[in-house]
């Protein structure tokens, strides 16, 4: 009797047992891969007067269901006489695939911005497009049939044009759980450098220019870096001056600890506030120097020219000095961190140059990394949509923290800096600050809405307005 009692009791424990671990492992978080493409194009877009511009295009698209995709683009002049004309947004699309190689797509492209005293009006723009692809492996490459409109402006060209499609795979998870995936996506970023430097002569007879830059790495190996980079102006006559790019450095390391001695390229589109970049090609090239000081942070020191290589004067020194943190490399084990991306709107009254007083509403693109539960870095970029205001563009970086308040609610404070300029909007030198307060609560698993209010200052000029802001994020575990 008693050994058949101990037996059931044995079984019953045994089965409580299971059921806990099969309860663990189906709660356990898993790192999830969605399929992910980089898209790149060009296409010739017709202006008023029969003058032509050389659109250029980059976009990541996360496949969110199947065979529909979505991300953030970026669209800027490369040749003609437009440098400077940017604009940012979110792209969609749906896909079709007919046998094992042929691709079709149709989409759509919202976002705002202007530049390079293009007529684009308020500043938003769309983009419908159909496009044929041949796949190989890994990636594929075809044509695209595509209408470039400003509404609100004097834009309407339609117009044909190429387009590169690369496979990726964007990896996620739970936050705070334990990384399982490889990591290897195209968005794995080891290391944010902030840096803030000088053009000495950013056209012949011109004063110098303060800019300040951004960079996202890469590590593609002990020696090699891949990077994407934006800059903007921050002080001298070229507010309203910004350039985006992808780079190539390579370091090595030297006798004295924690420095490493090397240079580095970048190719990428730059323009506006005067500076005469042409049809907005621009490239770099300079030496490094990098100290890892303490733990994750380093400081670099970096001299080199940049160079427009479209039509323009740019042709000029430049040293720049760089406050980084590396996070890593990913792999089994590391924590996965909580990161977001969100498509935002704000709206202020905003001083312009002819002393008038107009509202203005700008869309934009924000990015947030946790370093803890409370601390969050932050990166954001906005264009003009309306308020005639097309050239105007907004792009900052700094620091948030955030408190839970209820269930799914939560309430947070930014302190940001960085450079606007362009549509006639006073913001004199380009170097501005916004200060912000949010709540925020959870929609779904993974969505994040949240509603905002603040300031945005220039340090140099009149423009000084409280701001309304409206968001919508998807929040992931990266590592």
């Amino acid at each position: 009797m008693r050994t058949t009692r101990r037996r059931r009791l044995g079984a019953a424990a045994g089965a409580l047992a299971l059921a806990a671990s099969m309860a663990q492992a189906q709660s356990a978080p898993t790192t999830q891969t969605t399929p992910a493409a980089l898209v790149a194009g060009f296409e010739r877009t017709e202006l008023p007067g029969g003058e032509h511009m050389g659109l250029a295009q980059i976009a990541y698209l996360v496949e969110f269901a199947p065979g529909w995709r979505a991300g953030p683009a970026l669209y800027g002049s490369a040749t003609g006489q437009r440098g400077g004309l940017f604009t940012w947004g979110a792209e969609a699309q749906k896909l079709w695939r007919f046998g094992e190689r042929w691709q079709a797509v149709g989409g759509l492209y919202v976002g705002g911005g202007g530049g390079g005293n293009a007529p684009v009006g308020g500043g938003l723009m769309l983009r419908p497009h159909a496009d044929l692809l041949y796949g190989f492996d890994g990636w594929a490459l075809g044509v695209s049939a595509s209408q470039v409109r400003f509404p609100n402006g004097d834009i309407r060209s339609s117009q044909l044009g190429v387009v590169l499609s690369v496979d990726d795979r964007f990896e996620h998870g739970t936050p705070g759980s334990a990384w399982r995936g490889a990591g290897e996506s195209w968005l794995r970023v080891d290391r944010l450098v902030l840096g803030g430097g000088r053009y000495a002569e950013p056209a012949p007879g011109a004063d110098s220019l303060g800019v300040i830059s951004l960079r996202a790495e890469h590590d593609l190996g002990p020696v090699w870096i891949a990077s994407a980079e934006a800059g903007a102006a921050v002080q001298g006559d070229g507010d309203g001056y910004a350039e985006f790019g992808a780079g190539l450095a390579a370091l090595w390391p030297t006798p004295l600890p924690g420095l490493r001695l090397g240079g580095r390229a970048m190719l990428g589109l730059g323009g506006g506030g005067a500076v005469p970049t042409g049809g907005g090609i621009i490239g770099k090239a300079a030496l490094l120097a990098r100290w890892q000081f303490a733990g994750p942070w380093l400081v670099e020191l970096e001299g080199g020219r940049v160079h427009a290589f479209s039509g323009g004067d740019l042709d000029s020194n430049y040293a720049m000095l760089s406050l980084g943190r590396s996070f890593g490399a990913p792999g089994a084990g590391t924590p996965a961190v909580e990161t977001e991306f969100a498509l935002a709107a704000q709206s202020y009254d905003a001083q312009r140059r002819d002393g008038s007083r107009r509202r203005l509403e700008t869309v934009g693109l924000k990015i947030s990394r946790a370093l803890d539960e409370r601390w969050y870095l932050a990166g954001q970029a906005f264009g003009a949509v309306t308020g005639g205001a097309g050239a105007y563009s907004v792009g900052l970086v700094g620091l948030g923290a955030r408190w839970p308040v209820a269930t799914g609610w939560r309430v947070g404070a930014e302190a940001l800096a960085g450079a606007a300029g362009g549509g006639g909007v006073d913001s004199k030198g380009g170097a501005i600050v916004q200060p912000k307060l949010w709540v925020g609560t959870d929609v779904g698993r993974h969505g994040r809405l949240q509603l905002g209010a603040g300031y945005i200052r220039s340090l140099r000029g009149e423009l000084s307005a409280p701001l309304v802001e409206l968001s919508w994020g998807v929040a992931l575990g990266r590592p």
